[in-house]
């Protein structure tokens, strides 16, 4: 079991000794699930870890009409919604469905605060996934304040284009893109087709060129 865990960002920099002594008397378990199986209900309280060692799964949350919003796909070695473990609304925020046969290892939050006190280095990892999984969530709100999928490109090419400059290279799929912004593939599609022809940008593929970057500003202000 302790060799699963290591390959996990929460425990980089943690030998499969130190992991080993760090266990002792705690309460974990190992639980299966299979294609199609419910880990988490989205609203369900958020009281342990689960740490994937086997398979992914999806996140879906469900909207006022009932619709399931597919957010993201989570496959092995990491773990299920780190930062809402703790504080008042520690509820899990989506859906968590298996995709495939699929395999974890499930701590009790009373077992994770006890490998804090344990292990330095498993705690620094904590709180260094759950910064850069709220950060994730912060950009995941700020494109979803745009009303169009427009707006919502231009502000995601000019972000990347802050470190890359006029030619990027987009580091998600358009399907991966397109589940990021809460759309359909097809829409994204469209429109970044219409974005070539209305000659704000070139694309092709994965690789993106600016080429009016002030009408893209203008787009989102």
């Amino acid at each position: 079991m302790i060799e699963q865990l290591l390959p996990n960002p929460l425990f980089r920099n943690v030998s499969a000794g130190e992991l080993r002594k760090d266990f002792e008397g705690l309460t974990y378990k190992v639980k299966n699930y299979t294609k199609g199986e419910i880990l988490a209900h989205q609203g369900d309280v958020c009281n342990k870890l689960v740490i994937l060692t086997k398979g992914s799964v999806r996140g879906e949350m469900i909207d006022e009409s009932g619709r399931l919003i597919k957010i993201e796909d989570i496959a092995a070695p990491r773990a299920l919604a780190p930062l809402f473990l703790f504080g008042a609304a520690n509820r899990f925020p989506v859906e968590v469905t298996a995709n495939e046969n699929t395999e974890a290892i499930i701590i009790p939050k009373e077992s994770v605060i006890k490998l804090f006190a344990r292990n330095e280095a498993f705690l620094e990892n904590y709180m260094n996934m759950s910064a850069n999984y709220a950060q994730t969530l912060s950009e995941k709100l700020f494109f979803m304040s745009f009303k169009t999928i427009r707006q919502k490109l231009a502000s995601y090419f000019l972000r990347l284009s802050a470190t890359q400059g006029s030619q990027i290279l987009l580091d998600r799929s358009q399907q991966e893109l397109a589940d990021y912004f809460g759309i359909s593939r097809p829409s994204l599609a469209r429109e970044v087709s219409h974005m070539q022809d209305d000659g704000l940008i070139k694309a092709d593929r994965k690789q993106i060129t600016i080429l009016n970057k002030e009408k893209l500003k203008i787009l989102i202000r």
